[in-house]
C-alpha cells in the first residue's frame, strides 16, 4: 500500500485558474466559465480550466478530500472520465468512465452541503467503484466499462502508467481544500456498503401532491435564501412599465419570472439546500433555427445605462457574463457577443449567473430597476420609483 499525503501548493494549474494557500488550505477559482458535463459528447471541452495533482496513480486507489464549496459546481478529472459533484438538480450528475467514456455517463445523487466542510472518497477497484460523501455511499458499480472483461487488456495497460487527477469548478465559485489523499492498494482497497434505495413515486401517488406555490417550492432552502425569494418575487411584481410574470415548473425545480413584452426572463433553480440564479433576454425558438431570435435584447445598453451611477454594479453584472465555452462549435445559435467599458465577452445565451448571497440577489434587484427606468425613459412612461426594500 502507497499512501500519498497531496501538498497542495503542488498542484499545476490549467488555463484560467488561480489558487491561493492561506494557513494549509488551498482555494481554487476561475475566472472564465467551464463546459457543463451535459456536453461530453464534445469529449474534453469542459477540460480547460483546471488543476491536476502532480502524479498518475494506479489502480486499485482511493481518493479521500475534504473539501468546502460556496457555489455549485465541481468535477473531479480521473483519467479520461469524471465525477460531477454538486451540480443542481436540473443540470447532468454524471460519472463517465475513467479509461472508455462513451459519452453516455451515469448520473447519481451528488448534493454536496454548500459552504460547509465536507468529506468525498472515491475508490476505484477493478471489478468495483464507489463515491462516498460525509461517509454515506452514494453511488457504487460493477458494470462500468473500465472493469469488462474485453476492455481488460487495454485497461491494464493504461494502468502501468497510471491515471491523472484533477479538479475544476465553476466560474463563480471557490472551492477551499483543507487535504487530498491518494492510497494505492496491491490488492482490492476496502469497500464497505450501506442500503442505496431508490425512491419512487408511485402513479397513485401522483394524484396526491399538494399544488406547488412559491413558499412550498423554496421550503427546503436556508430561511435567509428564502428571505431573499421571496423579496424579489415582490419587487419584480411592482416593476412597470416591464411586467414581469411568475411560473414554476412541473417538478418544482424551477421558479421563472418573464417579461415578455420585453423578452428578458430571470429563473431561480432550488436543488434541496442549493440554489441558483440567472437571467438574460431569452431566444425564441418557434420555427426552424434560422428564424430563431430575441424579442429584444437590451444588456450593452442596460449596462451603460448603470455605469453612469453605479459603474462597480455594470462591471460585476458584465463579468457574470456566463462565457461561450465553444461546446457547440461553429453550430451554435445562440453565443452572443457583448461589448462593455472596452472590453469584449462572448457569453453562453447572453445569460448572467448569479450566486447564492443577498449581495448577488440585491445585485440582481438592483439591475431590474436600472433596466425598468431604462424601459421607462425610452418608452416615454412615468411610473411610480421602484425601490429596494433593504440597503
Amino acid at each position: 500500500m502507497k499512501f500519498h499525503d497531496v501538498d497542495l501548493a503542488s498542484l499545476t494549474t490549467y488555463g484560467k485558474v488561480k489558487t491561493n494557500v492561506s494557513e494549509g488550505v488551498l482555494d481554487v477559482w476561475t475566472t472564465q466559465s467551464i463546459t457543463p458535463v451535459s456536453f461530453n459528447l464534445y469529449g474534453d471541452s469542459f477540460k480547460r480550466h483546471y488543476v491536476s495533482l502532480p502524479e498518475n496513480h494506479r489502480l486499485p486507489f482511493r481518493i479521500d478530500m475534504t473539501v468546502k464549496l460556496d457555489y455549485p459546481s465541481f468535477l473531479l478529472f480521473i483519467g479520461n472520465g469524471h465525477i460531477s459533484f454538486a451540480s443542481p438538480w436540473q443540470d447532468n450528475r454524471k460519472i463517465e468512465d475513467i479509461a472508455f467514456p462513451s459519452g453516455k455517463p451515469k448520473s447519481y445523487n451528488n448534493s454536496l452541503p454548500l459552504g460547509e466542510w465536507t468529506d468525498i472518497s472515491v475508490t476505484y477497484n477493478m471489478d468495483e467503484m464507489q463515491i462516498l460523501i460525509n461517509g454515506e455511499e452514494r453511488f457504487t458499480s460493477r458494470k462500468l466499462p473500465y472493469m469488462s472483461q474485453k476492455n481488460r487488456h487495454e485497461f491494464e495497460v493504461m494502468n502501468i502508467d497510471g491515471f491523472s487527477v484533477g479538479l475544476a469548478v465553476s466560474k463563480l465559485s471557490v472551492m477551499s481544500i483543507k487535504s487530498i489523499t491518494v492510497t494505492e492498494y496491491e490488492e482490492a482497497a476496502p469497500i464497505e456498503h450501506s442500503t442505496l434505495e431508490e425512491i419512487k413515486i408511485k402513479p397513485e401517488m401522483q394524484d396526491e401532491r399538494p399544488k406547488l406555490t412559491l413558499e412550498s417550492v423554496i421550503s427546503e432552502l436556508p430561511q435567509g435564501y428564502q428571505d431573499e425569494v421571496i423579496e424579489t418575487d415582490s419587487f419584480l411584481k411592482l416593476l412597470r412599465p416591464i411586467k414581469f410574470k411568475r411560473a414554476i415548473d412541473k417538478g418544482g425545480g424551477k421558479i421563472s419570472w418573464v417579461a415578455s413584452d420585453y423578452g428578458i426572463s430571470y429563473h431561480i433553480e432550488p436543488s434541496g439546500h442549493q440554489l441558483s440564479q440567472r437571467f438574460g433576454w431569452y431566444v425564441v425558438y418557434n420555427g426552424t433555427p434560422d428564424t430563431w431570435h430575441r424579442k429584444s435584447d437590451d444588456m450593452e445598453e442596460t449596462l451603460n445605462y448603470i455605469s453612469k451611477s453605479d459603474p462597480n454594479l455594470a462591471r460585476r453584472m458584465f463579468y457574470a457574463l456566463n462565457d461561450c465555452v465553444a461546446c457547440y462549435g461553429a453550430r451554435c445559435l445562440v453565443k452572443t457577443l457583448y461589448e462593455f467599458d472596452g472590453q469584449k465577452r462572448l457569453a453562453c445565451h447572453g445569460t448572467v449567473m448569479l450566486r447564492m448571497s443577498h449581495d448577488d440577489f440585491n445585485d440582481a434587484r438592483e439591475f431590474f430597476r436600472y433596466l425598468n427606468a431604462l424601459m421607462e425613459e425610452k418608452d416615454g412612461i412615468s411610473t411610480e420609483k421602484i425601490y429596494l426594500t433593504r440597503p
